[in-house]
């Protein structure tokens, strides 16, 4: 009876320790730079963060309104993105997400402040990954502005 309660133990205890390893292994998936958008919460989500004090930005991530019961949850929305550096620039652009999987990206949006924009372009990099690729020129030196939705564990990470 002893060694039943032994293995039993022992096959416990093993089976919560990888439990836990499942866990940590997810956390370390998501990038340092970056924010999470709740999609459970849903509604607009707003973050303040920046690499300095100087460089500071403002993510919003917003869901759009459905008009149709039948079309609320992960599995039919869309979502708009938005970075923002204070009067300089605010770029955003739309996601449609349906079954689990980002399908489309659209609404490209730039207000740049001061400074041009080089080039842009929206792109659905994967299943899983939208980016807005945006190079604009600011007192005369180029200025990367990427913007990049990922879908990870029922949550939208956007990198900064």
């Amino acid at each position: 009876m002893k060694k039943i309660i032994f293995v039993l133990s022992f096959f416990t205890i093993f089976t919560l320790n990888s439990t836990t390893k499942v866990q940590a292994e997810e956390l370390l998936t998501t990038p340092v730079n970056s924010v999470s958008y709740d999609i459970d919460q849903g509604g607009l989500q707003e973050f303040e963060v920046g690499d300095s004090p100087d460089e500071t930005y403002t993510i919003t991530i917003e869901e759009e309104p459905q008009y149709s019961i039948m079309a609320r949850g992960i599995k039919n929305n869309t979502y708009k993105v938005t970075k923002e550096r204070a009067l300089q620039w605010k770029v955003s652009y739309k996601i449609d997400i349906k079954g689990n999987s980002i399908t489309k990206a659209h609404s490209p949006s730039i207000n740049n402040y001061i400074g041009s924009v080089r080039n842009s372009s929206l792109k659905v990099d994967n299943s899983k990954q939208a980016t807005y690729y945006i190079n604009m020129i600011m007192l005369k030196l180029n200025s990367p502005v990427n913007v990049r939705a990922t879908l990870q564990n029922n949550k939208i990470i956007v990198t900064y």
